[in-house]
């Protein structure tokens, strides 16, 4: 178990409720990637929707949440990814 991860998610929890419920929920968390809308020209980069549309065709559940840093300052243009079975 990585408890640096574990302690992150725990803050993202802690000030988000629709992160509490998505944890609630049985979702895992996956990255936290730049909406479309905000993903850098040139850069190639998956956007929040692309990585949800390909774990979709996995056959996951997807939820996109706010983004948070790891010190729990939202990241304007980014969405948190979270799936579940």
């Amino acid at each position: 178990m990585d408890f640096g991860r574990m302690a992150f998610i725990e803050l993202m929890a802690s000030r988000d409720p629709s992160i509490r419920r998505v944890l609630e929920e049985g979702y895992d968390f996956v990255t936290n990637a730049f909406t479309s809308e905000a993903r850098p020209a040139g850069v190639r980069v998956k956007d929040a929707a692309t990585v949800a549309s390909q774990l979709e065709q996995e056959g996951y559940l997807i939820e996109l949440c706010p983004a948070y840093n790891e010190t729990g300052n939202p990241i304007p243009g980014m969405q948190s990814v979270w799936r579940k079975r």
